[in-house]
């Protein structure tokens, strides 16, 4: 992925046939698996799965998301992206694979999330975050 997303969508408002435009940028589109991202992540950070499950608190859950048993939902994946520290870039490429909404600074409790991420902040602590502000905890 090289261009930005913005430039992608100018270039689908501007294009006249949507099978070019797709040609011309075959190695734009995410055709990885969430299992084969989870994968690259985890070289990427060298953790061991083991300490994202730590790090998550979310147990035996997570391993077999790791596994591609399980097909974890957004907040399962925000809890990955805290306990893999992937900051707040990251983590749009990580619900991008796995086709989840984006974090939007415009709604409350994802404000929080990236606050959290950027910080580094640990998912109880999120939650504890969270939980004052009268959000929804991962």
């Amino acid at each position: 992925m090289k261009k930005r997303t913005e430039d992608l969508i100018h270039e689908i408002m501007e294009s006249k046939n949507i099978s070019t435009y797709i040609d011309t940028n075959q190695d734009e589109f995410l055709d990885t698996t969430l299992y084969q991202h989870l994968q690259n992540l985890l070289a990427e950070t060298d953790l061991k799965i083991s300490q994202v499950v730590t790090r998550s608190y979310k147990g035996e859950y997570i391993y077999q998301v790791f596994r591609g048993i399980k097909n974890p939902g957004r907040d399962m994946l925000l809890c990955i992206a805290l306990a893999m520290e992937l900051g707040v870039r990251k983590t749009a490429q990580h619900l991008r694979v796995a086709r989840m909404p984006l974090l939007d600074a415009r709604n409350r409790r994802d404000s929080v999330l990236i606050f959290a991420l950027e910080r580094k902040l640990t998912v109880p602590d999120t939650n504890d975050i969270l939980y004052e502000l009268e959000e929804e905890c991962l």
